[in-house]
């Protein structure tokens, strides 16, 4: 989505992410949840996993993907990592539907994005997205940066029980060195092609009985003098009823994990109790080896409390593709305690995490060349939100290691919104307008981002950055205006990476349909 510049901007709003922003738009935006690292995240698109290749074998720079190719964006949370779920959109009607964007910005920052989706009476779908971003040096002597998106789909849908996908996803990012007094962050250029083919089946019409997905995919990249691929398939069965589900999945790759077995079950039996468990088992190069449990629940009290707790365990391989990386063992928990009415809501957890050593962040080796290793910690974190009137919303979260914390996320860390948003019904009875206007601000103390070539620790300065959108939609056409840095800050979201000043950026989407 054109708001929405990045999935990284969603994952700002998790308690416990810490963005490493390498500048302004186009530039790495790694989230580290928790301390981490590259690895306490891991990507999905349409179920499939999106594998980390080519120059960076660690970790995905959510910065690449493209928000208007994706219908949603699901994250979901355990104690020590996040797993986000990106789904491709489905056009399951027979009218077609078209989407065009443009925006624009400072030091002439531009961006195109365009899609075409169609569906005959026979079944067949066919489906073309593209975007074009391009972003000028804003910070630094040079940071250039342009990357061109391309999604392609062909699917056939006889019925509700039967379908067959086929879908290509292109990205060819050239982001430049970004070179200040010296060069601190090291360049990126080529193109990386998602390949996919899925055939489901279902036993009957709806989300409820037996379903079998076969999918079959191939990762490639070329450029930055490396040349990857991986080729990986499998099968997904799932079994659900309205009180329960069950899903096993079993993928074979050509390399990196060669095994990936998984399975989830999920409980809900009542109204306000739910379970659910998932059990991994990964077989890596040089016979390595990654399995864990998960288990999960949710209890609604009294007074409007609920009460919910998480656990995950097991041997991990951090980062498969280096062949000397070891298992580490981690076990950790999470507890959290929920009230929540239509005009309030607070959130408050306690957790911890296990010791870890996490790994660097490749595009960032030539300015922080190392991690330390983290300590078993335990963190607070609170969400809240008041709704005084129906068209004003205050809300944030705050999150706080309870003793020394990890490299790379700031002791205390906390995003904070205030957000007006009308439809002026009395006018547009339809409610086909809608107003939003939010001013956001995110606030850290001061900590230590990584280690330099001689372990010695890399300060990261307490800030505090400024942001406002203002956004009108008039039913499936949107303007919006963003802007950064509101009260000109110097500090940075990682050493010698300034964001500019006052920096914004502004387009318009529009939705067609037959």
């Amino acid at each position: 989505d054109l708001g929405e510049e990045t999935v990284a901007d969603l994952l700002q709003r998790v308690p416990g992410v810490y963005l490493l922003r390498g500048g302004w738009l186009g530039r790495t935006e790694y989230p580290n949840y928790r301390g981490r690292g590259p690895t306490s995240v891991e990507y999905l698109v349409d179920g499939l996993p999106y594998l980390p290749i080519g120059p960076d074998s660690l970790g995905v720079d959510p910065s690449l993907f493209s928000l208007s190719m994706y219908d949603r964006v699901e994250i979901e949370r355990w104690p020590g990592g996040l797993r986000v779920h990106l789904f491709t959109h489905h056009h399951d009607r027979k009218a077609p539907a078209s989407r065009v964007g443009i925006s624009s910005g400072d030091q002439e920052i531009a961006r195109y994005a365009g899609a075409l989706e169609y569906r005959f009476t026979n079944g067949l779908g066919i489906a073309a997205a593209g975007e074009r971003m391009v972003a000028p040096t804003a910070s630094g002597l040079s940071s250039d940066f342009d990357i061109t998106n391309v999604w392609l789909q062909t699917s056939f849908v006889p019925s509700e029980r039967f379908g067959i996908q086929a879908q290509l996803i292109n990205s060819s990012p050239d982001r430049k060195a970004f070179v200040d007094a010296d060069t601190l962050e090291s360049r990126l250029t080529g193109s990386r092609k998602e390949a996919q083919l899925r055939i489901s089946w279902r036993d009957r019409p709806g989300d409820l009985g037996l379903k079998v997905d076969g999918v079959v995919g191939r990762t490639s990249w070329k450029g930055s003098g490396v040349e990857d691929a991986v080729r990986q398939g499998g099968v997904v069965v799932g079994y659900r009823t309205r009180t329960a589900g069950l899903t096993v999945r079993a993928f074979n790759r050509s390399r990196i994990t060669p095994w990936d077995l998984r399975a989830e079950a999920g409980w809900y039996p009542v109204a306000g109790v739910s379970a659910a468990a998932e059990v991994g088992y990964q077989t890596h190069d040089r016979d390595r080896n990654s399995r864990w449990v998960g288990v999960r629940g949710g209890l609604a009290l009294p007074l409007g409390l609920t009460a919910s707790a998480a656990l995950r365990s097991g041997k991990l391989i951090a980062a498969p593709a280096l062949l000397t990386e070891p298992e580490q063992q981690v076990t950790d928990w999470q507890g959290t305690l929920r009230w929540e009415r239509s005009w309030a809501a607070l959130e408050v957890g306690y957790g911890q995490t296990d010791g870890f050593r996490p790994l660097a962040y490749r595009p960032f080796l030539p300015s922080i060349p190392g991690v330390a290793a983290a300590p078993r910690t335990e963190w607070v974190t609170v969400g809240w939100r008041l709704s005084p009137r129906k068209w004003l919303t205050f809300e944030g979260w705050y999150s706080d290691p309870v003793a020394r914390g990890p490299d790379g996320v700031p002791p205390t860390h906390s995003m904070t919104s205030a957000t007006i948003r009308s439809k002026f019904l009395r006018r547009f009875k339809s409610g086909i307008f809608d107003l939003k206007a939010q001013v956001s601000f995110e606030s850290w103390s001061d900590g230590v981002i990584g280690r330099d070539s001689l372990a010695a620790p890399i300060a990261l300065d307490g800030a505090s950055f400024w942001r406002t959108e203002i956004e009108l939609r008039l039913d499936r056409f949107r303007l919006y205006w963003d802007r950064y840095n509101l009260q000109l800050s110097r500090k940075t979201f990682v050493p010698g990476f300034p964001l500019p000043n006052l920096a914004s950026t502004f387009g318009v989407k529009w939705e067609f349909s037959n």
